[in-house]
Formats: structure tokens, sequence, C-alpha cells
């Protein structure tokens, strides 16, 4: 890795994510006019070996322009990562950035990186661009076009594909233990998929049983082994040509999170359709239905135990929606040592429970989860979740205890996945209770965002938790659940429930004019504004915050996201000016010296982190938010 270097790209895993971070770290090269390169790790003791020299897959000119062979993983922890930041930035800020000398490191493995003034189109068109200046290994290119031609064979009209990922996630050690939603697909969906097209169906997955298993003999279904000569090639090098092979294909039916099939998007012009939310509707719960009834009278039809344990989540979730959770209870519960075998079942069985009223099965089933040996860390929150809001003993002390928690929980990533805390949240505003209150949440806004969620009960609503972390995303560490937070939802529809003349304020105030605002209005433009800042429109959230400030002073709410402005902007004075008045505004509000415990923090100030920190310890002693936050901010300092 030279000097240099400006845009830095690595990943450690196999062919798929090493392809779709190469070829980001072009596009953001060629896009800005600065030098790239790719680590490609060759380390005897990986576990890949297969991959450990590119010149196996790639052309040496090709490599020579843009890779870097590396003996080890590098130390990259430094520099900013450009996935997280491009969605809150412009191409020409970032530009800006990189002329003042930043370095970056990328780690996208499934997706093209776009800042925020760039067009999905156009990014995917660039990259589809570069993706064809690859040149492979002069014996892969042979074998890529005699497959290619095999495929044109089969005729019946454009090929689509499948990906079926099973493997490990069936009986292996220790992936079979934990679920896999956004990995694994049940049978039924990948039938519907099929019955949405005519012609011949590629199918790549690693293992081939499972495919005839729930092919059930369909001849449409074109194993990827019969193209592709298995015993002359190396793994890795199947495994890139399978990539190019499924990049041809009009459509893949795949797991939403498929780094395998996203590089497939990426090299080349297939659309993904992510496996079971991206059918329509019919063909979608037509499926539900039939793999709901299978788990429950037919599970001797699954092609593994490990297939009915997988297959058994995705019915917990619409064994609810239906209003069968007590039979799906009944199927599954008593096979202990099924349990005890695929121990993530004790959380979906026990959130199912929760979901139809039966609170001290729940708990059972919970405490059942959290106590098998072989249970992941990955699968306990949800179990946790369930006892700490599935009523035990005396109310006024667990209404208590939870919303001392809520906190915790609400800045988690897994921790707060599922539907229990976005239900608790709902609870939780409406009840005003104090560590909503801290957060400085208008209550006015819940009816707007409010949502209903199938798999929290009959007739159960949800607060979306991005809308209470909003004006706190600087509790938020993990690069993924940044990243969730300013992207999902989209910027617009974020803001369309309370944008209601945003465009017509936006320009009276570019005008010069100064209108006044109601109660309704202030909130609805101050939220905007949060979420502008959050999305990286800070110019349009200081035109709001300014006049919010004018027009009704001394806000705490619009004080603190005076701060949270500034201190996006790289303006610590103003920051600090505007944090410090906000909690002179509310000096019994914990969060806000939290706040300014991790802003100090991040500055490496940690005589005034410290300080914060006590201070806020010392209004809630009760929020374990406050130890979160001693651990992930301030004890690495000096």
């Amino acid at each position: 890795m030279m000097a240099e270097d400006q845009i830095i790209g690595f990943r450690r895993d196999r062919i798929g994510a090493r392809l779709i971070c190469l070829l980001n770290v072009m596009r953001l090269a060629r896009a800005t006019g600065v030098r790239g390169r790719y680590l490609w790790l060759s380390d005897p003791a990986s576990d890949h070996t297969e991959l450990n020299d590119p010149h196996d897959f790639l052309a040496p000119d090709f490599v020579a322009a843009h890779i870097e062979v590396v003996p080890a993983v590098p130390d990259l922890s430094r520099l900013p990562n450009v996935g997280t930041a491009a969605p809150g930035m412009s191409l020409g800020g970032f530009r800006e950035r990189l002329a003042a000398g930043e370095r970056y490191e990328c780690d996208t493995m499934a997706e093209t990186v776009r800042f925020m003034d760039e067009s999905l189109e156009s990014a995917d068109a660039e990259i589809h661009e570069i993706a064809r200046s690859i040149r492979l290994a002069a014996p892969l290119a042979r074998e890529l076009e005699k497959a290619r031609a095999l495929v044109a064979r089969a005729g019946g009209g454009a090929p689509v594909a499948i990906h079926v990922r099973r493997g490990d996630i069936l009986d292996g050690d220790p992936w079979s233990y934990s679920s896999w939603a956004t990995k694994y697909v049940p049978d039924e969906f990948y039938r519907a998929f099929i019955s949405m097209s005519e012609g011949p169906v590629l199918s790549f997955s690693d293992t081939p049983a499972a495919v005839a298993h729930l092919g059930q003999g369909d001849p449409r279904i074109l194993p990827v082994t019969r193209i592709l000569d298995a015993g002359k090639l190396p793994q890795a090098a199947r495994d890139l040509l399978e990539l190019l092979l499924m990049a041809d294909c009009e459509r893949v039916g795949a797991p939403s999170h498929s780094a395998f099939s996203r590089a497939a998007a990426v090299a080349g012009q297939c659309r993904i359709v992510s496996l079971p939310d991206a059918l329509p509707e019919d063909l979608r719960n037509a499926a539900y239905d039939a793999l709901l009834e299978r788990v429950i009278s037919r599970q001797d039809s699954f092609f593994a135990p490990g297939d009915l344990a997988q297959t058994a989540g995705f019915a917990a979730r619409h064994a609810v929606v239906t209003g069968r959770g007590p039979e799906l209870i009944g199927a599954l519960a008593g096979n202990g040592d099924f349990l005890e075998r695929f121990p993530f079942l004790y959380k979906d069985l026990a959130v199912t429970a929760w979901a139809s009223g039966r609170m001290q099965k729940a708990r059972k089933l919970a405490q059942l989860g959290l106590n098998a040996p072989l249970i992941r860390h990955r699968d306990k929150p949800q179990c946790r979740q369930v006892l700490l809001v599935a009523p035990a003993g005396n109310q006024p002390e667990q209404n208590r205890l939870v919303d001392a928690q809520f906190l915790t929980l609400l800045f988690s990533g897994r921790a707060a996945e599922g539907p229990i805390i976005p239900v608790l949240a709902r609870r939780l505003v409406r009840q005003k209770s104090e560590s909503v209150q801290a957060l400085l949440f208008p209550p006015r806004l819940l009816q707007a965002y409010l949502r209903p969620t199938p798999e929290g009960g009959d007739g159960a609503k949800a607060l979306p938790l991005w809308t209470l972390r909003l004006d706190w995303a600087e509790f938020v560490r993990g690069k993924a659940l940044l990243r969730e937070l300013r992207e999902w939802p989209r910027l617009w529809e974020k803001m369309k429930p309370v944008a209601s003349g945003l465009s017509e304020l936006e320009d009276r105030l570019a005008g010069g004019d100064r209108p006044g605002a109601s109660d309704a209005e202030a909130m609805r433009f101050g939220f905007c504004a949060a979420i502008l800042r959050l999305n990286g429109r800070l110019k349009r959230s200081f035109a709001l915050l300014n006049w919010l400030e004018e027009i009704r002073p001394g806000q705490v709410l619009t004080h603190k996201r005076l701060a949270d402005t500034c201190f996006a902007a790289g303006q610590a004075h103003g920051g600090w000016k505007w944090l410090d008045s906000a909690m002179a505004l509310a000096p019994e509000n914990p969060m806000l010296r939290l706040s300014g415990a991790i802003r100090a923090a991040q500055q490496g100030d940690g005589t005034r982190a410290r300080r914060h920190l006590a201070e806020a310890e010392a209004l809630r002693p009760d929020l374990d938010l406050t130890a979160v936050v001693r651990r992930g901010f301030i004890r690495q300092l000096p």
C-alpha cells in the first residue's frame, strides 16, 4: 500500500465480496481522480487459501494496475469508512476531503457506494462499465466462453437464476445453531419465483441435492454443475465463473443478504429479486401459507432437520399474522431434542407466544433459550426482550426496569431486532415515560409515524426506532446500524409524513422572509431539519434551525439540533455553544449529559467527557446506557 493510495479496499471473504469491493474502489478512484488500491489477502493460515493468488483468476496486467497482495490483515482502523460516510456527503465534498489529503478505507461487500447527490442508476451504470474492463486469466476466459455457449443452447427464452444457500446452515457447527433469515430462503419461495418465468432456470448452490429436492423434478432447472466442469477447476475459480454466469441472467431469485448474487448484480446487469419480500403479494402469501402448513403437519417432507428449523423461523412470523401461533407452538415446543439442537427456535417461539398473548409460555420458552448450551449470543437478545416485557411480578417495578433498559436497547443493533422493541417504543411514548422524555421526542409525532406490525400480534402498532434515534445519532457506534439509520427508510420517506409546506417555507427563507409558525408547524419542520442533518443536507438544516431559534428562542431540542448540525459540519466551537446551552435549558436531562460525554470523548477531551458522564450518572443512577457510553467511548481515553 503506497502512501499516495487514498482509497484502500479490503475484504477477507470469498470471491464475490472481494470483487464488489474491488469494483467500488475502482469506481471511486476514477470518479475522484485519486489513486485507489485493493489489498488482496494471501495468508496460508486464512480460511480461504484457494484465493491466495489473484493471478489464478485475473490477468497479470489487471492485477498490477489495481491490486496489491498482502500477507496479513492490514490495520485500516484509523481510516474513515467511505461506505458509512457517503450517504451524508456529496461527491464534491468527498473530492474536497481527498484533495486535503484524507484517505478512506472501503469494505463494501454487497452494493455500490454512492454519494447523496448521485443517483443509483448513474452509479450502477459506471460500475457496470468498469466491470467490463475486468480481464480474466486466460484459462478462465476460455471456460467462461464454453459455459455461455452451453447456456445459450438451452433455449426457451432468457435464463433466470436461483441462488440456494444451504451448506453449513443446515448442519455445520456453529452456523446451524443460529437463524439466518437474510441468507436462507425456504423452498416455497424459490418455487414461487420459478413459476414467474418460462425459460431455463440456472441453479447455483453449495448443496446441489437440496436444489433437486426443492425442484421436485422440474426439467427447467439447470444446475450450474452441468455447465462447468466441476473437476477441472479449483473451487475459487468455479466461484468466479459462476458469478459471471449469474450476472448474465435476467433475474436472480436470492436471499436478501447474498454477497454472491449482489456481486453478480454489480458486475453485470441482472436484477436481484430478494426472496421472499420482492415476490408479488399473492405468490408470497401463498408460499407462506404452504410453508407454515408444512412445518405444522408435514415435518418429514423437509430436505434435512436444519431445513425444517430454518423454515420454521419464517413460519413463526406468518403464524402470528394468520392467528396460528398456538398451532405452531404446539407442533414444535414439545420436541426438546430438536429445539436444543437448533436453539434459535426458542427465540422465535417465545416471540410467537408473546405476540399471541401467552405470556407465561413466552417466558418459559425465552428462559429455556437462554439456558440452552448451544445458543449463540446473536439469538439471546430477543429472549431477553421477552423476559423484559412479559409481566412476571410487581408491575410498577417491572415498568421502571423496562423504562431504564429501553434506552440501552434503542442504541444497540441486534439487541433491538424484532417486533418487541418498536411496539414497546410506541407504548412508552404514549405513557410519556422518563426515558422517552429524556429523548425529547415530540409525542404529537407519534400518529404520523406509527405503523401496523402484524408480527406484534393482533392490532399491534409500532414506532420505527429510527424516529427516536434520529436526534441522538452520536450514540450509534456500529457502522451497519449507522448506515441503516441514514439509508432506511430513504430521505423522502422519512420526511413525507411531516414535510407538508416545507418547500414553500424554504423558498421564503431563502428570499429573506421570516414567517411565523404554529406549534405543530415548528415541531414538524424541526423534525425535518434533524432528518436533513442526518443525511448531510447541512445548509438546509441550518436554515430551518436558525429560523426556529429566531421565532421560538430557547427551545432545548432546537439547541440540541443546532449542536448536532455544527458538529456534523466540523464546527466544534458552535457545537459546544449550542450543546452547553441545551444542557443549561434542561439540567435534569441525562441524555444531554451523555451526549456531551460522547462529543468530548470524540475530541479526546477526557476531563470533560468524564465530568459529563458523572453528571449523567448522578441524574439517573439506574440507566444502563451510562455504562455503555463509558465502555464504548470513554474507556479508551488516556
